[in-house]
Parts: C-alpha cells; sequence; structure tokens
C-alpha cells in the first residue's frame, strides 16, 4: 500500500507532513472539519479546519509555555477562564496548580471536546472529572462580553487569529477580556510564528498593544507547527511577566515540578529574550497603519523567510 501523508496546505511555499498510521475518525462540526489521525512521530493528533491543533506525543511543547509562564507571572492565581482548548490539555496544566480554585473553560465546538476525550484522554489526563474544573459550551466572546465574573487569569487556547478566529485579537473581544481580568491578573495567547506567520504574529502583538498597559510577547518551540518557532502574548494593566519572585516562583514549581517538562524559571527568563529580527519585527507595530507588513519592510527587518508573505 502506497504511503499517505498528512499536511496541511501550503503556506508561502512551505509545507510540513506527516506520513498516516492510521485514520481513526472524522466528521463535519457545525463549525469545523474534525479528524483524528495516528501520525508517525506526534502520535495521536487532533486536526482541525486541515491545520494540526496538537498530539499526544508533543502536546506538552505548547501547553506548557501557554499556561505556565501565564500563571507563574501572577503571585497567587485562584481563578482562570481558558477560551478555547477543548482538548483539554490547558484546563490539565491549569490544574496542577495548587492555588487554582475556579478553572472555566468556555469551548464553542462540543465535537472536540468528545473526540479528544475519545482518542486523546491522555491530554486532559482527567481534568473534567476535578472539582475545580467547569466546562461550558458556548461562545468565549460572548461569554466575556456578558459575564460578571472576575478572573485572574485568562487564556485564549484557539487556532491560530484568522478567519472566523480573527475575532479573538478584535478590540471588542480584547477589551471585554481586559475587563474581566481581576485586579493584577494577565492575558494570554497565541500569536502563530513570527518566521512562518509574521503578518499574524504581529496583528495579534499590536492587538494588545492596543488594549494592554504592559505587553510582552515571548517565543517557545513547538515541532508539529509550521516553522516549529512559535509565540505567546501576554497582555495586563499592571503585572510585567518579565519580572517576578524568584523564590515564590521555585517554592511554586516544587509542588509540579515533575509533571513539566520544559517550564523552569530559567525557561520562563529566556523565553522573553527575543531575537534581533523579532525585535525589528515588533518596531512595525507601532507603526499608525494597520494594514500587514510587505516583504519588502520583512526583508528591511532582517526576516529570515521575507517571501513567506510575498
Amino acid at each position: 500500500m502506497a504511503d499517505e501523508w498528512f499536511a496541511e496546505p501550503p503556506y508561502g511555499g512551505v509545507q510540513q507532513r506527516y506520513r498516516v498510521l492510521e485514520r481513526l475518525y472524522s466528521q463535519t462540526t457545525p463549525w469545523q472539519t474534525l479528524e483524528v489521525l495516528d501520525l508517525e512521530g506526534p502520535g495521536r493528533a487532533l486536526i482541525l479546519a486541515g491545520t494540526l491543533q496538537t498530539s499526544l506525543n508533543e502536546e506538552f511543547t505548547y501547553h506548557e509555555p501557554l499556561v505556565h509562564v501565564a500563571l507563574f507571572a501572577h503571585p497567587n492565581p485562584h481563578r482562570v477562564l481558558i477560551i478555547g482548548g477543548g482538548d483539554g490539555g490547558a484546563l490539565r496544566h491549569v490544574l496542577l496548580h495548587p492555588s487554582i480554585d475556579r478553572a472555566l473553560e468556555v469551548e464553542i465546538d462540543q465535537a472536540v471536546v468528545e473526540a479528544s476525550l475519545r482518542f486523546l484522554p491522555e491530554i486532559s489526563g482527567g481534568a473534567y472529572s476535578d472539582q475545580r474544573a467547569e466546562l461550558k459550551i458556548d461562545d468565549g466572546a460572548r461569554f466575556l462580553a456578558e459575564t460578571s465574573e472576575r478572573f485572574d487569569v485568562i487564556l485564549v487556547d484557539s487556532t491560530d487569529p484568522v478567519g472566523p478566529a480573527a475575532a479573538l485579537i478584535s478590540p471588542e473581544f480584547l477589551q471585554h477580556a481586559r475587563h474581566a481580568l481581576a485586579p493584577g491578573g494577565l492575558m494570554a495567547m497565541q500569536s502563530g510564528s513570527p518566521v512562518s506567520q509574521p503578518r499574524e504574529f504581529l496583528a495579534t502583538v499590536r492587538a494588545f498593544k492596543n488594549t494592554f498597559r504592559i505587553v510582552k510577547p515571548y517565543l517557545g518551540y513547538v515541532p508539529i507547527y509550521p516553522a516549529m518557532l512559535w509565540s505567546w502574548v501576554i497582555g495586563s494593566e499592571e503585572v510585567d511577566p518579565t519580572s517576578y519572585d524568584d523564590v515564590s516562583v521555585r517554592n511554586r514549581l516544587e509542588q509540579l515540578r515533575e509533571s513539566l517538562r520544559i517550564y523552569s524559571p530559567a525557561v520562563h527568563r529566556a523565553a522573553f529574550a527575543l531575537p534581533r529580527y523579532v525585535q525589528s519585527l515588533l518596531e512595525l507595530t507601532d507603526r499608525d497603519l494597520d494594514k500587514p507588513p510587505t516583504a519588502a519592510e520583512l526583508r528591511a527587518a532582517g526576516h529570515p523567510l521575507p517571501g513567506v508573505v510575498a
């Protein structure tokens, strides 16, 4: 039998693909196409709208930077809101923190939760059965617009901020999120790859800068995502995630160190150390113009693959 491969649609002339060992599940939900494939290397993987979201073997490379950089930046998080995150990985990592009293996940597509529990239960690891957790099937943007709850940390765990998910970096959504933060709260979300998705990266950072007083992008590596180098961004009115009590973080970390494979105080600090070309890219977000940068502007900023937006 001929080899079968999975690949996301080509982007800027680049494509990353994996050998398919088995096709386990497929459906079209009211929101998107959903597939579960067993891939050589990543293992069982969740694919939404044709894009690889997470897999059993590498989910920690995405969830740890998203969750723990934000939660350790907060001195004492008790209430966390997750927008999206239907695979349950972010919820599992949030609940590793003993200080958490309430972790609310608002996921728009119930089929994602159901398929993940059926085929990738290790990712949530029983998190939905934790008495501190609540799952709400709803539109996250609508929830934030209507809620009177206040959260110490808000995490947006969603697909790339394009198409339907572009609303997640709209001024309205981010303003509602800011208002839903308790004093000293902060918000974090993924912002694409500065290498393969510089426009998405800059659009997300610019949107945060238009909403929050303190905005800090940071980097990590997610092997199954295009270009592997990935980014997240934190916004807050009061908390600078690059400045924290190292002793306090180390004491808190002792309680969950055995559950983590990436996060450490050194990794936390290093994540905010941006390469010079990324710093140059970020200077483009200070322009008055909201239009995406051109290939010439990316080239001038020292971007390694300016042709990805040509």
